[in-house]
């Protein structure tokens, strides 16, 4: 098989993530059923998974999904603070709905900022590993039967030669999606 470029390979990022999309019945739900568990959890709940596990892309779909509008945050371990930016959407944000990606990397301080602040939104969801005292709106863990479903969703095409692939990279990766498509990418890329 010839390598693929970056405008070709069908597991280039952008268009991961336009065909991608987080798909609620593929880990046995629906967007009302969310919908409906989320007003039941008073608009204040998170999203757990592992590494990989999609928390982030269900971010993505369930902000088209809501009433009110949204203010995103992101931190990882590179981002432990609370920067300017995030103080200025703080303070503007009253009102509205937060997501935040990866909070519980805040320090202590920062964190117990944050979350206080964020009571006087209209809601608060989070993406993390753990609940630490969040109620649960939705736990994802991939599994190798969702990973071959994504995988004919991304290239049907090619799906069949690239199971063996896929079956070994999920392995080696312990279930990190985002991982096993930049294997796939770097496969078709001729990089592996």
């Amino acid at each position: 098989m010839d390598a693929l470029n970056a405008r070709d390979n069908p597991f280039a990022t952008r268009r991961v993530e336009r065909c991608l999309v987080f798909d609620p019945t593929l880990v046995g739900t629906r967007w009302s059923d969310l919908l409906e568990r989320w007003d039941q959890l008073g608009r204040r709940a998170c999203v757990v998974g592992p590494h990989g596990a999609g928390k982030s892309t269900f971010l993505d779909a369930f902000v088209d999904r809501l009433d009110v509008p949204v203010v995103r945050f992101f931190f990882n371990r590179d981002k432990r603070c609370l920067s300017d930016d995030d103080l200025h959407k703080m303070e503007d944000g009253r009102g509205r709905i937060w997501m935040a990606d990866g909070d519980t990397h805040l320090g202590f301080s920062e964190r117990r900022r944050f979350h206080r602040a964020s009571r006087e939104a209209a809601g608060f969801l989070s993406a993390r590993h753990r609940t630490r005292g969040l109620p649960v709106l939705l736990r994802l863990k991939p599994d190798l039967a969702l990973a071959r479903v994504l995988l004919h969703r991304a290239h049907p095409e090619g799906a069949p030669s690239l199971e063996p692939l896929v079956v070994e990279a999920f392995r080696r990766r312990r279930g990190n999606l985002r991982h096993l498509w930049l294997d796939c990418y770097d496969h078709l890329a001729g990089r592996r």
